[in-house]
């Protein structure tokens, strides 16, 4: 089925995302709606331990990825260290680690979160880019940002955390910038 190249909205649906899709995003590749299975898989990932979904799940967010222009460097959302230390691992780091392979390109994972911001499931669309505003940086040792980066995620509702770890990158000096999700909010 034939997307729009920089939503990711499949054409069939007939009504394009690209609106809604942050600036500073060239592209967002999901594997589908967050509802039915997608929603309770990921909750499961997420919030309930369970890794070995990463697995499974990779490969569908990898096949999601086929028709995007080819990465440098594939870059989780990092978790504030508090967030990590509680929950054990960074779902994005394991889908990141799972899908690079079949890109073609290594796992980045340059990113961090500078401070803790509160969970974005439970905050409204302008709450979700305030909370998030100003909260990532690069690793402070030195890294060189590759020019196209794909940025990896579970789940996209407004974009708000992607476009400021996008924002992010770009100033470090990465020139194409995508996402990839399991999940979006439609």
């Amino acid at each position: 089925m034939p997307w729009c190249p920089r939503c990711g909205v499949p054409i069939a649906i007939n009504h394009c995302q690209c609106r809604d899709v942050p600036a500073s995003l060239d592209h967002v590749r999901s594997v589908g709606p967050f509802a039915g299975w997608m929603r309770s898989a990921i909750i499961q990932f997420k919030y309930h331990g369970e890794w070995g979904r990463a697995e499974h799940l990779a490969p569908l967010l990898a096949n999601a990825c086929r028709d995007l222009p080819s990465v440098d460097a594939v870059v989780p959302v990092p978790l504030h260290a508090s967030r990590l230390r509680s929950r054990g691992f960074n779902q994005s780091s394991l889908l990141a680690q799972h899908i690079a392979p079949t890109l073609s390109a290594p796992v980045a994972d340059i990113l961090v979160r500078s401070r803790p911001t509160s969970a974005q499931a439970r905050l409204g669309a302008e709450h979700r880019r305030a909370n998030v505003e100003g909260a990532f940086a690069l690793r402070p040792d030195p890294h060189k940002v590759a020019r196209a980066c794909l940025l990896i995620d579970d789940v996209i509702t407004t974009g708000a955390t992607l476009a400021a770890c996008a924002d992010t990158l770009r100033a470090a000096g990465a020139v194409v910038v995508g996402a990839a999700t399991l999940a979006r909010e439609m």
